[in-house]
């Protein structure tokens, strides 16, 4: 068998994002601080190095410092995968709501930070509520509060 070729490079800072499945608008209220804890209580729980991690209504980011031994593909799987998990345990109705069996689209993106540039990644992870705010004329975040997609606006 040959060896496993590793996409990402070990002894990296990764900035990451993924979405919600079909992106749907559903990280407010008490699911977003739910998916927070899960996030920090996974990466405590398996060792991860993960340094930042914020969402935005229908997205998350993530910077992640992947050590030797680990595979960044690995760790998402385990964040992303038991988080859902357990978001799905915890709010029994959600996928009826949503209409998704699924919270996290399959795929994330990620891009290899260099040192020199790790605050700015983590201010811009911190701030995504200015940061969205100021990108477009959207609500509240209260008035988000409902599970609903862009199309319905």
């Amino acid at each position: 068998m040959a060896d496993k070729l590793f996409k990402y490079r070990p002894n990296a800072y990764y900035h990451v994002t993924f979405a919600t499945k079909r992106r749907k608008l559903i990280l407010t209220g008490a699911i977003r601080e739910r998916v927070h804890y899960w996030f920090g209580q996974l990466a405590q729980e398996h060792g991860f190095q993960l340094l930042e991690y914020n969402t935005w209504l229908e997205h998350a980011h993530m910077l992640i410092f992947v050590r030797i031994g680990e595979d960044l593909s690995y760790v998402m799987n385990i964040l992303k995968g038991t988080c859902a998990f357990n978001i799905f345990r915890e709010f029994d109705d959600l996928k009826m709501q949503i209409h998704e069996n699924h919270l996290w689209g399959g795929r994330f993106h990620a891009e290899e930070v260099p040192i020199s540039a790790i605050e700015a990644v983590r201010r811009y992870i911190r701030d995504q509520e200015r940061i969205h705010g100021e990108r477009v004329s959207l609500l509240p975040v209260a008035a988000w509060e409902r599970w609903r997609d862009l199309d319905d606006l």
